[in-house]
């Protein structure tokens, strides 16, 4: 590394009159809010006998706008394995500058306004609202944070949803720990610089130097374009750290993990994950004798006991919403308590396939929140759950034990984020997680106009299927929330009396939606606001995928009757397309009578994920997708 330009310093509670002033920032149009400096210090303490981190962090924020009110509302997250093995939250302060009659008005955060607030069984997070902030305020906070685990050295970001104008990183490390880093998005670093600390320190009779790392970056972008992405976390500008060795000062040496082999074999040897499988797998022997259902699925040909072994596990066993790789519990604790994370549910069942001789294997993978497996280099880190690959008849399938509402066969949506880790001896490699086949969503309307009402009256279904109609299964309020204002709601909603996964979930309902007149003309959208009429896709270039999850078909059918006395004047265009991208086509037919249209139209997204050499395409094909629906039918008075 070498030294490329010059560090920036700033003083806690110290705000210059020029930052107060300015509230352009003409290099960051439209921005909410400007990080004016984010520095963050990672350093190696004796504590006990042993080292814990300790990262120390300060963070300056310019709030331009209103929007930007929200940046003024921390949440400092933070991990606990147990009650020794936690991190600490330390040492946090926070004040608001706000320039009022050419003076600096400082509200300080008060110590009993942080509150600490638990995510789930490992992570909790410390929150407070730093008082007193206004448009054109700057605030800054600071925290330390203490923690045990080595292993986790803290990561750095750059970049951010809003700009940032500043944005240093610097970790001291001792050499009785070696780590690597990946950085992501960086082509050169503003300032880069490394060297031997000058001071001088002693552990366990070994006198030692640190060694320290310096980065810096200046007017970072705001990472903005947040549309159809996995995570911002997949995209930034940003450093993960890992620890790749321990050296001991007795001068023996441990490898943490430099292959995927070796983490596949630690993770096989470890008791939360492959002897987990093995000591479940001898569970489900024991219970074979005393279930009956049990001894009916063992008689079944392998497909199908794999398909009622994976339905036996997701109706005895409750998920309890938690993510994780390892078990945290063993096996006799889950079969009493009937509840687990992802790790326990699908550990378990992948034992329970192998009791019935099905070739089963863990797959560790990253949900999309969690962010892309980088393959460079074996971070463990970057996964947190894991489904199972299974080997029937030389065909291969993807399951898990969670989700009761998907069929077999399918991943929760939230996993299908491009690859999976096969953990096994043998059978080591990476599997496909994307989808190909669509989930269909089609919207059947049969409708009469109500010319005294100036509304389209009449029976709408919907009828959705895999993906789809779990998210309208899970979320019975998104029916309403689709309807918004517009909709005149006629009764009550029915739904599928059925959940069978593989049985179209349907949902029907009569409604009133009103339509627009000008001159004495009425007019309409062939599939009223249920079409998209707006291009989703908004940037001229894009640099990362376009993803969607899943491929998706969507279809409209549409019957309008009007009274006697009226007239169709215009009705749109037929559209039709097809390419290796999109499958397009759109028409509308006057019937014989002339008193009713039917328009008809399918648009299948043949991907679930558009690489950035395909944007221009995709976007140029979804502007006629939604310039052909945005046409509108015109009715006259004859």
């Amino acid at each position: 590394m070498s030294l490329n330009a010059q560090r920036e310093k700033i003083k806690f509670g110290s705000v210059s009159l020029s930052d107060l002033e300015n509230n352009e920032f003409q290099k960051y149009d439209d921005a909410e809010a400007v990080v004016l400096f984010d520095g963050g210090v990672t350093n190696f303490i004796e504590e006990e006998g042993r080292f814990i981190i300790v990262f120390e962090r300060t963070r300056r924020i310019k709030i331009l706008t209103k929007a930007g009110l929200d940046f003024s509302n921390i949440n400092i997250p933070y991990y606990q394995q147990d009650m020794r093995n936690t991190e600490l939250i330390n040492d946090i302060q926070a004040i608001s500058h706000t320039l009022v009659n050419g003076v600096d008005q400082k509200s300080v955060l008060n110590k009993a306004d942080i509150y600490d607030e638990k995510i789930n069984n490992n992570w909790h997070q410390k929150k407070f609202a730093i008082p007193g902030v206004k448009e054109g305020s700057v605030i800054e906070y600071s925290y330390t944070l203490k923690s045990p685990f080595m292993f986790n050295l803290p990561d750095w970001e750059f970049q951010s949803k809003i700009p940032t104008q500043y944005s240093e990183y610097e970790v001291h490390v001792v050499p009785f720990y070696e780590y690597t880093y990946l950085a992501q998005g960086v082509k050169n670093f503003d300032y880069t610089n490394s060297y031997i600390g000058t001071g001088s320190r002693r552990f366990a009779t070994i006198d030692f130097k640190e060694m320290v790392y310096e980065f810096a970056m200046k007017d970072t972008p705001a990472f903005t374009d947040i549309q159809y992405i996995t995570s911002m976390n997949d995209y930034i500008i940003k450093m993960d750290w890992q620890l790749a060795r321990i050296i001991r000062p007795n001068g023996s040496k441990e490898e943490i993990i430099t292959t995927w082999a070796q983490m596949v074999e630690s993770m096989l040897k470890s008791d939360n994950f492959g002897k987990f499988i093995k000591s479940s797998s001898k569970s489900v022997e024991k219970m074979i004798k005393d279930d009956q259902r049990l001894q009916e699925i063992s008689r079944l040909e392998n497909f199908e006991k794999a398909k009622q072994l994976t339905r036996y596990v997701k109706e005895n066993y409750n998920w309890n919403r938690m993510r994780g790789k390892y078990a945290s519990k063993n096996v006799k604790e889950f079969l009493n308590e009937t509840t687990g994370s992802t790790a326990e549910l699908n550990l378990f069942l992948i034992g329970m396939l192998r009791a019935f001789d099905i070739e089963a294997y863990p797959v560790v993978l990253s949900t999309r929140d969690h962010g892309k497996i980088k393959t460079d280099y074996p971070f463990e880190s970057f996964f947190n759950t894991l489904a199972i690959l299974l080997e029937i008849d030389q065909q291969f399938y993807l399951t898990e034990a969670t989700e009761k509402e998907l069929e077999f066969g399918k991943l929760p949506a939230e996993y299908l984020n491009e690859k999976g880790l096969i953990v096994d001896e043998e059978k080591q490699g990476w599997v496909d997680l994307n989808i190909t086949l669509p989930s269909l969503e089609s919207e059947d309307m049969k409708l009469k106009l109500n010319p005294s009402t100036l509304k389209l009256e009449g029976e709408f279904v919907k009828t959705l299927t895999d993906y789809d109609a779990l998210q309208y299964k899970r979320n019975k309020k998104l029916i309403h929330r689709e309807l918004t204002d517009s909709y005149g709601l006629i009764g009550d909603i029915q739904y599928s009396e059925t959940n069978s996964p593989s049985v179209p979930y349907i949902i029907k309902y009569e409604a009133t939606y009103p339509v627009s007149t000008f001159e004495g003309k009425i007019y309409f959208h062939p599939f009223l606001n249920k079409a998209p009429t707006i291009n989703p896709l908004k940037a001229e270039h894009r640099t990362y995928p376009v993803d969607f999850t899943y491929s998706q078909k969507k279809q409209f059918n549409t019957i309008i009757e009007i009274p006697d006395g009226y007239s169709f004047s215009v009705i749109p265009e037929s559209v039709q397309f097809s390419n290796p991208l999109i499958d397009f086509s759109f028409e509308v037919l006057l019937d014989p009578s002339k008193r009713k249209i039917i328009a008809i139209s399918t648009y299948v997204l043949k991907k679930s994920v558009y690489e950035p050499n395909e944007y221009k395409q995709l976007k140029s094909y979804l502007a006629q997708v939604t310039e052909a629906y945005a046409k509108q039918i015109t009715v006259e008075k004859q």
